[in-house]
């Protein structure tokens, strides 16, 4: 989401004219947007926990994928040697620094 009220920041600098500083609080829209996504985030977890191990590990792989495939500078050479050595923590890991 691109907000309009704080350019992406998550906070703004409002005037305090009693003290005659600048404060700086948060974005209103960017918390709403955030509690937003947890919540999705909750409520998808919930719907996802039924499906099986086998596909959730093959949509999540295909996740990766697609991820690693959009960078400027994709490293499948790093990712086939994750897979070769069955590195879990890693894969995890990569997946989390993409997203």
């Amino acid at each position: 989401m691109n907000c309009e009220e704080c350019n992406n920041e998550g906070s703004m600098l409002i005037p305090d004219y009693q003290h005659d500083v600048m404060m700086r609080v948060q974005c209103v829209n960017c918390l709403a947007w955030a509690n937003t996504k947890r919540e999705l985030s909750i409520s998808m977890s919930k719907v996802l926990i039924g499906m099986t191990q086998s596909r959730m590990a093959k949509l999540l792989s295909d996740t990766i994928i697609e991820l690693m495939d959009k960078e400027n500078s994709p490293d499948f050479e790093r990712l086939f040697s994750l897979v070769a050595t069955k590195n879990k923590d890693s894969l995890v890991s990569l997946l989390q620094v993409m997203a």
